[in-house]
């Protein structure tokens, strides 16, 4: 997991770092598949004084979590962000569950020319929908995103040529990549 902590207006102190490290790290408990966390605080000066921004967001298994907040006090507003991520992480997760155990039915379907056989074929499918987010990136960042996902292959949007490729793992271990060809 990246963790990546910016400022916008606001030095980024090792203590503000080491605070939201630790505090933001605690999500990984929740969710194994977070690829990156980007924390970016910031400050507004007000006239009832200075606004402090916690704004955190998260790459998770080809989705994106985000969430925002605002308090006086810097390290109430972390507090307070890591708190609303991790209700919405869990019930993303909660979500990824029961749509697991939803899609992952299989369907007999009769075919109509083996009705009219004497033995009846029942053709089973599994039928399984995923969604994944295209977040435009490179070919080595989709292999990453492939691995930490432990799948054979992987869906991205390539931030060179903006088009949608895939990225997959080969049978003697290598990758291949899939990039449309549209000059015909």
């Amino acid at each position: 997991m990246r963790m990546i902590i910016s400022g916008r207006h606001l030095d980024i102190t090792e203590a503000i770092r080491d605070y939201s490290e630790k505090k933001v790290g605690r999500l990984k408990k929740y969710f194994d598949n977070i690829m990156e966390i980007d924390v970016t605080l910031s400050v507004e000066h007000l006239k009832e004084g200075p606004e402090h921004i916690a704004d955190v967001l998260i790459f998770a298994n080809g989705t994106k979590i985000k969430a925002v907040s605002r308090d006086k006090n810097l390290y109430a507003a972390i507090d307070e962000v890591v708190d609303v991520l991790e209700n919405q992480v869990t019930k993303y997760k909660e979500k990824l569950r029961d749509n697991r155990h939803k899609h992952n039915k299989a369907f007999v379907i009769k075919n109509s020319k083996d009705l009219k056989s004497d033995h009846d074929k029942d053709i089973r499918k599994v039928i399984s929908t995923k969604l994944t987010s295209t977040k435009p990136m490179d070919v080595e960042e989709a292999i990453l995103q492939m691995e930490a996902l432990e799948a054979e292959f992987y869906p991205f949007m390539n931030h060179e040529t903006e088009q949608m490729n895939l990225v997959y793992k080969r049978k003697d271990g290598d990758y291949g990549h899939v990039e449309p060809d549209w000059t015909k």
